[in-house]
């Protein structure tokens, strides 16, 4: 797994990644430049923008919630389709929370942030809002990958465009290893936002079990993807019955959309 080549160089954003490459199903390889998934697009700096341009995104799918994008819309490139697809209402990942607003409910218990992270995992799986954002995602890629590159991102990149990233990836046939593996990849490439983070809540002088918290919602874990596997092994039989059962991919539509992002 060539990570480096995966991770798009974007100043003044944040785990931005090509999903091309993987080993897929029947001896294929996912497509690149077709799927990106990203952190929020909202910092952008003109050039960062025409990086997006100049590696052919078309359209930017928005996972975030309605008050995210309100206060804190992104910069679409001019040439972009902009599609928003909230996966909750509200930032249930708190993942634009500044740290005054952490305080109150972290500063008490290390495992705070931690246990809220796998609430939140929880929700991704077994709430009705995901799932039917689960659906209309991969409607769009069905009706519109053959001649898109999409983009999709929520406000870090690591939990609801992880999972998401995670059900499509499985999807077009790849190993639930390398699926783990790309998931994880997060903390490596969002290294500079976990930093700051951590940085300012160790400033704020709330004690360690408020530096832990902010570090558990900062980053992913082995114990938050395995959250989401357990429910959905258990739950619902795999993940292909859940994109099956839940999705709603059947047979025929997760051989198109193999044909359309493996080569």
């Amino acid at each position: 797994m060539d990570s480096d080549k995966r991770i798009l160089d974007i100043d003044q954003g944040v785990n931005f990644r090509d999903l091309g490459g993987y080993q897929a199903a029947g001896g294929r390889t996912t497509c690149w430049k077709k799927l990106i998934r990203a952190g929020a697009l909202s910092n952008l700096t003109p050039p960062d923008q025409q990086l997006l341009t100049d590696y052919g995104i078309s359209t930017v799918i928005d996972l975030r919630s309605p008050y995210e994008l309100k206060q804190y819309p992104d910069k679409v490139p001019f040439s972009c389709k902009y599609i928003h697809l909230p996966i909750f209402n509200d930032d249930e990942t708190e993942s634009q929370t500044n740290n005054q607003e952490l305080q109150k409910a972290y500063s008490a218990d290390p495992r705070s942030g931690y246990l809220r992270m796998l609430y939140v995992y929880r929700r991704m799986i077994v709430d009705p809002q995901p799932q039917a954002a689960y659906r209309h995602f991969f409607d769009y890629l069905l009706v519109h990958g053959a001649d898109e590159t999409i983009l999709f991102h929520c406000s870090a990149g690591k939990d609801r465009t992880g999972i998401l990233a995670v059900l499509l990836l499985d999807a077009l046939g790849v190993d639930s290893q390398t699926v783990r593996r790309d998931y994880l990849m997060t903390n490596p490439a969002s290294i500079r936002r976990i930093d700051l983070r951590i940085q300012n809540a160790k400033q704020s002088r709330k004690g360690p079990a408020f530096v832990s918290s902010v570090h558990d919602l900062s980053t992913v874990s082995d114990d938050y993807f395995d959250q989401a596997m357990i429910i959905v092994n258990e739950v619902y039989g795999g993940v292909r019955a859940y994109l099956r059962d839940v999705v709603g991919i059947d047979k025929d539509m997760m051989a198109e959309l193999r044909q359309i992002y493996t080569e």
